[in-house]
C-alpha cells in the first residue's frame, strides 16, 4: 500500500496534515496519522466535515505539522502564574498612566481642564439621585 500524504481542512477552522486513509477502510471515517517526532497520533473525521483535502508530499505534510502545533482541547494557553504576572503588570501600567495623567493635569494652567475631567465615572451624574422616584408618583396622584 502506498502512503498518501495530505493536508485536510475541516469545518471549524481545523487543519490536519499527515498520512491519510480514505473512508471505507474505517467505517466511513477518514483517518489521518499526524507525525509527532518519531511516531504518529491518529485522528478520525467524517466526510461531512471536510472542506478541502490537498494531496502533498511527505516533506510538505511534516513541515506543515512542525509549524502548526496542535494544542490539547483543555490545555490552558497560560498557566495561572503567567496570568497573574500579566495581570500585575497591567495593574502597574494602569497605575503609572494614572500618575502621569495627574502630573499632566496639574501642569496645565488653572481653569483649562475641570478638576473631574479625567476621573472617569466621577464626571457622570450620581445614580443615587434617581432612586427616589416617589416624588414623581405623588405628582401623578395629584393629577
Amino acid at each position: 500500500m502506498v502512503d498518501t500524504w495530505a493536508i485536510a481542512e475541516l469545518m471549524g477552522h481545523l487543519t490536519l496534515a499527515g498520512r491519510i486513509t480514505k473512508p471505507g477502510d474505517n467505517g466511513g471515517l477518514w483517518q489521518i496519522d499526524i507525525p509527532d517526532a518519531d511516531s504518529f497520533h491518529t485522528e478520525f473525521f467524517g466526510s461531512q466535515s471536510v472542506y478541502r483535502i490537498r494531496i502533498v508530499s511527505e516533506q510538505i505534510a511534516r513541515a506543515y505539522v512542525s509549524h502548526h502545533e496542535m494544542i490539547e482541547y483543555n490545555a490552558p494557553i497560560l498557566t495561572r502564574e503567567e496570568h497573574e504576572a500579566e495581570m500585575d503588570r497591567a495593574r502597574e501600567l494602569i497605575e503609572n498612566l494614572r500618575r502621569e495623567m495627574d502630573k499632566l493635569r496639574h501642569a496645565l494652567p488653572a481653569g483649562i481642564v475641570p478638576d473631574n475631567e479625567f476621573q472617569g465615572i466621577d464626571r457622570f451624574e450620581d445614580p443615587g439621585e434617581y432612586e427616589d422616584d416617589d416624588e414623581d408618583s405623588d405628582l401623578e396622584d395629584d393629577l
